[in-house]
């Protein structure tokens, strides 16, 4: 006989009876002495009034065949290996990765409005850059030759932008269009010295050979118009000592010859020449036709041991009592550097010593007879100063490519944006209707 068991009442024993000697109830063979490994077999399933029916198990899924089991572990092993690669990447960018540092321009929050385009430099040469000062927005422009200086030519078309460059010896004019990296500077004029009308309209240029029989030499002045690309020849003939500087104020042009140890301004009209300031040398010409100028005393003048000879003022028509000067008559203002007019040319900003200090000075152009003071903006050991002045009246100012503005005779900082180049050679502020990049806006 084998082992039953009986599931009601717990009895088990050996009996040949399919039920139970205790209850009556059914009971179950157990192939295997130990219970745990028992298969039960219910002997009469009709008699279990408490069955719990199961619902049978699904078929075994099917096992993995060897070479799929190798291929999805290859392809856990690749995706692992995979992301550790690209956690790696990332912890290494973001360790090498500068914090994102916001702009530290303050032109916004110092009111100055319109765009400065100024002249930086790279390794491949000069770019002009903009900054529009109210979205502070910096942009870099077209590349242009060493320039010397910029002009607003927006009377000819808006956004236009006139450059004056050196090519060795040689001067270049040119016209910008659009000052979009892809702008071109288009040659206008060349020559041994060129000038700029006011308002950028056309450009004059002074070509001068060896001397031909004493002071004299052939000087040659062109005048050429931006907008038609047409040239005019204002003067071709002889003239006394080496020109040095040409200026002029709308219809007349001027030139400083030097002769020997001493100069002279000299009117240039039409097919003549006329000396107009003897033994003086121009600074700057006005476009109100006020010339800034110092003397040039020749020797044995008198004013060798006497006292220096500063910075003078001459009206077109000029009074009984002469040039008005600058500064005191024993300390007298002495420039070093022209810097800039103010828009309507009433006042005037220069480089210079005066009473011992060496800053940046503006000068009145109001009309007077006795000495006047000039006004010290800034004391100043700059190499290199270059400014440009608003509509409003404020100065701008670079010294040894620092930025700075002048506001009601306060001087205050202006900080470029993160990442625009320092300005290294001439600037020029321009009126809101000339956009960032170089577009009318």
């Amino acid at each position: 006989m084998s082992g039953k068991l009986c599931l009601r009442c717990d009895w088990t024993g050996e009996t040949r009876s399919s039920s139970c000697p205790e209850c009556g109830a059914g009971l179950f063979t157990s192939a295997s002495p130990d219970p745990r490994h028992a298969t039960l077999a219910p002997t009469r399933p009709a008699e279990r009034r408490d069955r719990i029916d199961v619902l049978p198990a699904g078929p075994p899924p099917p096992r993995p065949s060897p070479g799929r089991t190798r291929s999805r572990s290859r392809g856990w092993i690749t995706s692992g290996f995979v992301a550790g690669i690209a956690a790696a990447a990332f912890l290494f960018i973001s360790s090498h990765t500068p914090t994102a540092v916001p702009a530290t321009s303050n032109a916004a929050a110092s009111g100055l409005d319109g765009t400065l385009i100024y002249a930086a430099q790279d390794p491949r040469g000069w770019v002009l850059w903009t900054w529009d000062l109210q979205t502070g927005r910096v942009a870099p422009g077209p590349r242009v030759e060493q320039p010397t200086n910029l002009v607003d030519a927006s009377s000819v078309s808006p956004g236009w932008v006139g450059v004056t460059s050196s090519e060795g010896r040689r001067q270049v004019a040119s016209i910008l269009h659009f000052l979009t990296p892809e702008g071109r500077a288009i040659r206008v004029a060349a020559g041994d010295l060129v000038t700029w009308s006011s308002g950028g309209q056309d450009v004059t240029s002074l070509r001068y050979g060896d001397r031909t029989q004493g002071c004299f030499r052939r000087v040659v002045i062109t005048t050429h118009l931006v907008s038609f690309g047409t040239s005019d020849i204002r003067y071709d003939g002889p003239m006394c000592g080496l020109p040095l500087t040409i200026a002029r104020d709308g219809t007349f042009i001027y030139v400083v010859a030097a002769r020997a140890t001493t100069a002279s301004i000299v009117f240039v009209g039409s097919g003549y020449t006329e000396r107009f300031i003897e033994d003086h040398a121009l600074v700057s010409l006005s476009t109100r036709g006020d010339f800034l100028i110092t003397p040039v005393p020749r020797p044995g003048a008198g004013q060798t041991y006497g006292p220096p000879q500063g910075l003078q003022l001459y009206y077109r028509s000029p009074s009984r009592s002469g040039p008005v000067p600058f500064g005191r008559r024993r300390q007298p203002l002495l420039v070093d550097q022209f810097l800039t007019w103010s828009w309507d040319a009433g006042d005037a900003y220069v480089l210079g010593l005066y009473r011992g200090v060496r800053g940046v000075y503006r000068i009145t152009m109001a009309p007077g007879v006795g000495l006047r003071a000039p006004e010290l903006i800034d004391r100043t050991d700059a190499a290199t100063i270059e400014a440009t002045v608003t509509a409003e009246g404020d100065l701008i100012l670079v010294q040894d490519g620092e930025l700075s503005f002048v506001r009601a005779g306060e001087l205050r900082p202006l900080t470029l944006p993160l990442g625009a180049p320092r300005p290294a050679g001439p600037l020029l502020w321009s009126a809101p209707s000339l956009g960032p990049s170089g577009s009318p806006s």
